[in-house]
Order: structure tokens, then sequence, then C-alpha cells
């Protein structure tokens, strides 16, 4: 039965096996070469040795004297100092020996026959022979006193020595080899852990498993999916996504991300690490909704990743009920207006005033004829035409005077404009207008105007209610902040994700317990 090894043991053999394949060729070359070195080195400091006695003006003429005595102490001196020569013989042309390492064998013949060249020829030279004290590496030096030679010097290392010196640097080679190998085997071990790690202890058929899953998922979910890593480099999109975001190209990985969704916030959360749950944005004239959030290793922020969907038919069809707060506020106001009528014509009927009765009812349809003229004439959307009627009638009720701007006019639809945007916008200015003007208690005043410029809408609201702080205008449209004891706001806070979400702006001019003045600029594009 075949043994499966796990991903790390495997590595860990493999990088072992590398390990010591190299270092057995390493080594093999390495002590060959280091061997002939130590030949090489001991030749040349024999050799060294030869050299500098058989330049000796002491050694020369004492030889050319046939001093024994002075050559054998002179050479003995020489050979106590030196480390790696074993034997320094000096001998004359006959062979005779007048200096050796055994005081015996002076005035007797040289032995291993390697010394007739340096006699007859007079040149240096390297030989192995068998002396008397054992076979030895020798090098020979011819000397010439006055211009004749009158014998020779032989240093030389017993090649039992050398053997000796060949074997401590085999063991002191093997040593470090062994060492090596050992640092090597460490190293795979480490390696292939640090692998694993990596991989999160995943093997390689688990790793491919969750990769054909994974892949499998990304292509049956109905919902974008688009990741990049910490340079902005898209490194996942599934088929739903480039279908979103109508991608010509499906070969976007590794590509930039605003080079393929320029609008994308993906490197904004790769900045600030935080997280974005359900933000509606407009790609290609649809809605998606998103989620954004960064990819971690650790704390370290190593990428981003969004999804979305699309909400374009959704909200279409959700369009009449959104800003269901403000839509009913203004009903509810229509109704409390339409009973305060009835109640004035039900007195008149009961006082039997029939002729003031039919005044009153000519005079309150002439009323609404001319208010309702106005708004179809100049805000054609008829959802926004309904808040601002509601927002009147509920003027009134509070004895506040509102106006409309005469030149106020916004068509029924734009491209990329939605009609809850505006109702959340103009509904939350109005209740905020009231309110402030209720605060301050007397003289309201509160001035709406809607106007389609130059490719721009403008939404103003001004009133001269109690206005706000200096220090309070900067947190007017953070979430939770209000002056109301016993409420949160939120109101003014979807008043600003609105305009953030239709890329407008908003500009607030306020002094306290004399008014706020609010303008919103909206980009539009081209009508439908």
């Amino acid at each position: 039965m075949k043994k499966n090894f796990n991903l790390q043991t495997r590595i860990t053999i493999l990088i072992t096996v590398l390990i010591l394949f190299s270092i057995s060729i390493s080594i093999v070359f390495t002590s060959q070469w280091s061997l002939d070195h130590i030949q090489e080195k001991v030749e040349g400091n024999i050799k060294n040795v030869a050299m500098i006695l058989s330049n000796s003006p002491d050694i020369k003429k004492s030889l050319n004297e046939r001093d024994a005595t002075k050559i054998q102490n002179h050479a003995k001196e020489i050979l106590s100092r030196l480390d790696g020569v074993d034997i320094i013989t000096i001998a004359d042309m006959n062979g005779i020996r007048y200096a050796h390492p055994n005081q015996e064998r002076i005035g007797k013949g040289f032995v291993g026959g390697d010394e007739v060249k340096v006699i007859k020829e007079g040149v240096s030279y390297v030989s192995q022979a068998k002396g008397t004290l054992g076979v030895s590496i020798r090098a020979f030096e011819p000397i010439v006193y006055k211009d004749e030679q009158i014998g020779f010097v032989m240093a030389g290392v017993l090649y039992e020595d050398i053997q000796k010196f060949r074997r401590h640097a085999f063991l002191t080679m093997c040593g470090f080899t062994l060492f090596g190998i050992f640092l090597g085997i460490l190293g795979a071990f480490i390696i292939a852990k640090r692998i694993r790690d990596s991989l999160l202890g995943l093997e390689p058929d688990e790793i491919v498993y969750l990769y054909r899953e994974n892949r499998a998922m990304l292509k049956s979910i109905r919902e974008g999916i688009i990741a990049i890593d910490a340079n902005g480099r898209i490194t996942l999109v599934n088929d739903y996504a480039i279908k979103i975001l109508n991608i010509n190209n499906p070969n976007v990985i590794g590509e930039h991300v605003l080079d393929v969704f320029p609008t994308s916030r993906l490197l904004e959360v790769l900045k600030s690490g935080e997280r974005e749950y359900n933000e509606e944005q407009i790609i290609n004239d649809t809605i998606i909704l998103t989620n954004r959030v960064p990819i971690k290793d650790g704390d370290e922020i190593i990428g981003a990743m969004a999804s979305f969907n699309d909400r374009t038919k959704i909200k279409r069809l959700a369009e009449e009920i959104t800003g269901v707060r403000q839509i009913i506020q203004a009903l509810r106001a229509n109704t409390h207006e339409f009973m305060n009528k009835l109640h004035v014509i039900l007195g008149l009927i009961e006082l039997n005033e029939i002729n003031e009765v039919r005044k009153y009812i000519k005079g309150v349809v002439k009323e609404q004829e001319q208010i309702r003229f106005f708004l179809m004439k100049k805000i054609k959307n008829p959802t926004i035409s309904a808040i601002i009627l509601g927002k009147l009638n509920r003027a009134k009720e509070l004895k506040i005077n509102m106006e409309v701007a005469p030149n106020s006019y916004l068509e029924k639809h734009y491209k990329n404009i939605q009609n809850e945007n505006l109702v959340t916008i103009i509904g939350n200015l109005l209740d905020n207008a009231m309110e402030a003007i209720m605060k301050k208690g007397k003289d309201g005043e509160i001035y709406l105007r809607i106007e389609d410029i130059d490719g721009v809408i403008e939404i103003e609201v001004d009133d001269n209610g109690i206005g706000i702080k200096q220090e309070n205008i900067e947190n007017i449209f953070k979430r939770g902040f209000t002056t109301k004891k016993e409420e949160g706001g939120t109101g003014l806070f979807l008043v600003e994700k609105s305009i953030n979400q239709l890329n407008g702006q908003v500009f607030v001019d306020s002094k306290f317990k004399e008014g706020t003045n609010i303008l919103v600029r909206i980009p539009k594009e081209e009508k439908k």
C-alpha cells in the first residue's frame, strides 16, 4: 500500500535530498582540491627552506671548509624552528652528509638515489623517495660557492606526516559537511513548516478541492464579487460582477481597480481599514447595494473585497413607497387641513349661513387650485409636488408662513437622481426648518427654492428660526447628533447621505437666534 506523506514531510525530504546531493558533489571536488593544495603547499614550503639554506653564506663557507660541526648545528637550529619540515640534509658533491636529523648519519652517503640530478645538473626540483627515515617528499637545491657547485641541500617532509595533514583536512571537511547537512535539514524543516503554515495547514489536494469549490460558488452566486490586493490590483472577480459592471474584457485580473471600476471605493477601504455595509452606488444606470471589507493578515491590511447586487428593479418598484415617513406626514397634514375645512363648513351650515358656505367653499377651491396649478406647472414630479403640498399644509397648521419661490422648477425625472433621495432631502430640510421656528416661537417664515440651473439642481431652504451655534455646525450631519432631548438625530444624517449618493454638495449658513440657510447643489445628467 502506497503511503501518502503530508506536504511538510514531502518538502522536508525534497530539500534534504537536494542539500545532500549538492553537498556530496561539492565535497568531492572540494576535498580533491584541498588535498592537492596541501601537497602543493608542502612542496612550496620545503623548496623555500632548501633555497634559503642553499643561499646561506655560513652554510656555503662551512661546506667549502668541510666543517661538519658548524653545518650540523646550523641546520639543527633551523630545523627546530620550522613547522612542516622533518628533514634537512646537506651533502657535498660526492653525496657525503654534513647535516642530518640523525647525528649518526653524518659522514655517510646520501640514501634515496634521487640526488643524482642535483649533483650532475645542478638544478632545483622536488621528488619522492625512501631514505633512512622513511618515504618522504624532498626538495633539492644546489649550493654554489664562488661560481662553483660544492654540494646540495635537501629539505623534506615525511610522507607519513603528509598523510596526517590530509586526514586532518579531510576530517575537518567532513565535520563542516555534517554540520552543514544538519543546518540544511533543520532549515528544510523550518521552510516546510512555514510553507505549510502559509497555506493554513492545507494539503495540496485540499487546496485544489477548495479552489474548485470556490470557483463553482463564485460562478453560481447571484451577487457581484471583486477583490483587490494591497496595490489596488484586481485579484478576483466573478461573472456576475462583470455583468453588473458591464466590463467588455473579462480578463481583468491584475488590472488596477480604478481602470476597470472608476467609482470604486475599495482603495478608501484599503487605506482606512473600515468596513462599509449596505452602501448604494449608481453604476451604468444601475443602482447597486454594496458591502466593502478589508482583507487582513493579522493586523496587516493585504487587500479589500466588495460584494454588490443589482437593486435597480427593486428601487423602481419601491420608488413610490420610499421616503415613507415624509409621504405619511404630507398625507397627514393634507388630511388635517381637509378636516379643518370640513369643520368650518359644518359650523356655517349649522348656523344656516348658506351663502357664507358657498363663499367659503369657492375660496378654498380657488386657493387649492392656485397652489395645485403652481406646483403642477413648476414641479412636474408628482411625488415631490405631494411632499411640498403636505409641508405647506403642515406649515399652515403651525402658523408658519411658508413660501415657494416663483422661479422654482423641477423636471419629472432625471437620469441619475432618484425620487427617494429628493424626498429625503426636501422633507427633512423643511422639517428641521419648522422645528427651528417652533423653538424660537414667533414670526415663523420658511423660503423654499427648487431650481434647475445650468446642469445643477439647487434646493434652498431658508428659515428665521433659532439657528445653529457655530460650534455645532460641523456636527449637524453626523448620525445621532441632535439638540433635542427626547430623540436622536437622523434626519440631517440621511440628508447628507442622499447628497453624497448623488455626488452633490451642501452649504450651511446659520447664526444662532437669527436663522439658517441651507443650499444643496446636485449635478444632473441628461434628462430622460
